[in-house]
């Protein structure tokens, strides 16, 4: 066989690889969902995964400026996976002081995709207005964050 057609076959077994490995990624490449829910009080810091869930909530902290009417939740998330995750959204759920469920609300983690390692920021913001008694009924809230994680394309 002369060095002309050893190439041409090497390219077209190369290029046949190539779309076998594309039709495999594709297949593979499903999302998987992961959901992870952290109980806080009003400024719980560096709290830890729960069932080796690997989107951890980080240095959380609520305020209600005195001159506002918005009750804000801030933090951070980390990806503490070797994938990434997209989609990543941080819900709050605020409680009175009889433990019933005043309001909810949900933001994006900004970047909204996090990288294996890499921390992203979050913003919650809930108006008094959508609270029946107003800000001053909050005691304490839950924060769960859930995002679509990445599925590994090569082991």
């Amino acid at each position: 066989m002369s060095n002309k057609i050893k190439v041409v076959n090497n390219i077209l077994i190369s290029a046949s690889l190539i779309m076998v490995t594309t039709i495999t990624l594709l297949a593979t490449s499903i999302l998987t969902p992961v959901t992870h829910s952290l109980a806080q009080d009003q400024s719980l810091t560096n709290q830890t995964p729960v069932g080796g869930i690997d989107l951890i909530i980080l240095d959380v902290n609520a305020s209600a400026p005195e001159d506002r009417n918005i009750y804000t939740v801030i933090g951070q998330v980390l990806n503490n996976d070797t994938v990434p995750f997209n989609g990543v959204r941080v819900s709050a759920t605020l409680y009175d002081n009889d433990g019933q469920s005043l309001v909810e609300r949900s933001a994006y983690t900004s970047p909204s995709g996090i990288q294996p390692g890499s921390n992203a920021s979050f913003n919650i913001n809930i108006f008094g207005t959508s609270i029946n008694d107003g800000i001053d009924t909050i005691s304490n809230f839950t924060l769960q964050v859930t995002g679509d994680r990445q599925a590994q394309l090569f082991q």
